[in-house]
């Protein structure tokens, strides 16, 4: 490989690099601005105030497809003014920052055709289906709340 052509090739990893550090910054400032205020800033939520808790808990509900739709259509997320492209990274950040462990081997990301879908799917009792999801989760052996 000629020396230009290496150079290019190096400059295209910093690049990239460089990318997915600020399309993480971006995701980690967009938690800051539209879901600390709830979850807090660690993810512990305000369980008492029937804010959930997402440290080592919102990664197991990816091991339910409808637990996955439930994370893009809790109103939090399905209201945002996050493009569904930002809220899929957002939803990406959110699992690997606070429940990284919890997540299924197969884990896909989220993507902006997804969200898309799935926000424009909501569901009518948002609440019952938390309950639903969770309960599916328990019968798998997940700890979930």
């Amino acid at each position: 490989m000629s020396r230009t052509r290496h150079s290019l090739w190096i400059a295209l990893l910093a690049l990239v690099s460089v990318a997915n550090v600020c399309a993480a910054d971006r995701s980690r400032q967009n938690y800051i601005q539209y879901c600390a205020g709830c979850h807090q800033f660690d993810g512990s939520g305000s369980p008492d105030a029937g804010i959930p808790d997402m440290r080592a808990k919102v990664g197991q509900f990816l091991f339910s497809p409808r637990g996955r739709a439930f994370l893009v259509q809790v109103p939090g997320s399905a209201n945002s003014p996050l493009s569904d492209g930002e809220l899929a990274q957002l939803l990406n950040w959110i699992v690997k920052a606070f429940s990284q462990a919890q997540l299924p081997a197969t884990f896909e990301p989220f993507n902006e055709d997804e969200v898309r879908r799935l926000r424009a799917d909501r569901p009518a009792a948002i609440a019952e289906l938390r309950r639903e999801v969770v309960q599916e989760l328990q019968q798998q052996g997940h700890a979930v709340r």
